[in-house]
C-alpha cells in the first residue's frame, strides 16, 4: 500500500511539478529582463582613451554632474538633463544618428569642446542625490521641434542675450534664436578682463595671418570693430589690413567669448569680455537664474529653444534587436 501511494505521488510530481521546474529554468529573472531592455551608450572616454558602454540614464547623470554645478536650482538641473538627453540621443547610431565624428565606433565622447563633458556622478558624494533626482524625475523626456529631436546646444553665460545660430555658426536653425537671458548676474564669468603684451598680441595676430601688416607704434588706430551680432558678439573686425571674426581672436587669445572690446595701452592690450561660451541655445547661468525666479524646467527649455515641445524619447525608439 505504501509503495502504491509513493507511486501515485511520484506520478503526480512528474505530471505537474516537473514541467514547472523545467520552464522556470529557462525563464529569465526580472533583473535580467530589465538589463536587456535598458539602453546603453557607446562613450569614448578621452581620459582613458577607451570606448566604454554606459547605461543611458546613468550617462545623462554623469553629463549633468560635469556640465552644471550641483548647487544650481533643481529646475535648472532638470533643464540640463533634457538638453543632455536630447543632445546624446540625436547622435546615437541606434537612433539614426551619425555617432561621434572624432572617434569612430563611439556614439559620443567626453571631450567638452567636441561633445559633452562627463564625470562619475557618484563621486559627488551627497550632491549625487540632487543630480539623480533631476535626471530621474525627467527620465525619457527629450526636446523636439516639428516632431524631430533638436540639437540641444548650451553654454555657460550669454551676457544678457543669446545668439542666433547663423551669427556664430553657418546654418540658420529655427529653434536656436536670440532671446533675452536676464538672470545671469551671479555668473562669475559674466564680465572678465584679460591683458596681454603688445608683442604677444602682434605675434598672435601674425599667426592668424602672416601676410598682414601691423605697426606696433600705431596699434590703436589699426583695430576696428565693424559688425556685431544681436547678442553683442563680434562678427567682423579689422586688424591692420586684414579682416577677422571675433571667434578668431577669442580662440587665439583664450577669451571667454567673442563679445569683447579692446583697449590699447602703452605696454599692453586689454580685453573686456562679456559672457562665457558661444552664446547659442540654453544659458546655464540664465537657466539657474530663471529657476531661482520661479520658472520650471519646462519653461526654461521653451524659453531658450524657440518653438519646441517636450516629448517621450520612446517616440523615436528604434528596434535595437535587429
Amino acid at each position: 500500500m505504501k509503495r502504491y501511494s509513493f507511486s501515485i505521488v511520484l506520478l503526480l510530481f512528474l505530471i505537474f511539478a516537473l514541467p514547472v521546474i523545467i520552464i522556470s529554468c529557462f525563464k529569465k529573472t526580472p533583473k535580467e529582463l530589465k538589463t536587456e531592455s535598458q539602453l546603453y551608450v557607446n562613450v569614448y572616454d578621452s581620459k582613458s582613451s577607451q570606448l566604454v558602454e554606459i547605461e543611458f540614464e546613468e550617462y545623462i547623470e554623469g553629463v549633468v554632474a560635469a556640465e552644471m554645478p550641483a548647487s544650481f536650482h533643481i529646475e535648472a538641473l532638470k533643464a540640463q538633463a533634457l538638453a543632455a538627453r536630447t543632445y546624446t540621443l540625436l547622435r546615437m547610431v541606434s537612433y539614426g544618428g551619425n555617432g561621434c565624428t572624432k572617434h569612430p565606433g563611439a556614439d559620443i565622447c567626453t571631450e567638452p569642446a567636441h561633445c559633452q563633458a562627463y564625470r562619475d556622478p557618484k563621486a559627488l558624494g551627497k550632491a549625487y542625490k540632487k543630480i539623480h533626482e533631476a535626471v530621474a524625475s525627467t527620465k525619457g523626456e527629450v526636446i523636439v521641434y516639428e516632431n524631430g529631436l533638436i540639437d540641444a546646444v548650451f553654454h555657460s553665460t550669454s551676457g544678457g542675450i543669446t545668439e542666433n545660430s547663423e551669427d556664430v555658426w553657418v546654418n540658420k536653425v529655427p529653434y536656436l534664436r536670440s532671446v533675452l537671458s536676464q538672470y545671469e548676474d551671479h555668473s562669475p564669468k559674466l564680465i572678465s578682463t584679460k591683458n596681454i603684451s603688445i608683442d604677444e598680441f602682434v605675434s598672435g595676430m601674425m599667426s592668424l595671418d602672416n601676410t598682414m601688416k601691423l605697426d606696433k607704434k600705431k596699434l590703436g588706430g589699426q583695430i576696428q570693430i565693424i559688425e556685431r551680432s544681436s547678442g553683442g558678439r563680434i562678427l567682423k573686425m579689422k586688424v591692420g589690413n586684414r579682416y577677422f571674426k571675433g571667434r578668431d581672436l577669442r580662440d587665439q587669445f583664450a577669451l571667454n567669448s567673442s563679445n569683447f572690446t579692446i583697449d590699447v595701452n602703452k605696454n599692453d592690450i586689454s580685453f573686456a569680455v562679456v559672457g562665457n561660451g558661444h552664446g547659442i541655445g540654453m544659458s546655464q547661468y540664465g537657466a539657474d537664474g530663471m529657476a531661482q525666479h520661479g520658472s520650471t524646467y519646462r519653461e526654461i527649455v521653451k524659453h531658450y529653444y524657440t518653438g519646441v515641445e517636450i516629448a517621450p524619447m520612446e517616440s523615436f525608439r528604434k528596434d535595437f534587436e535587429d
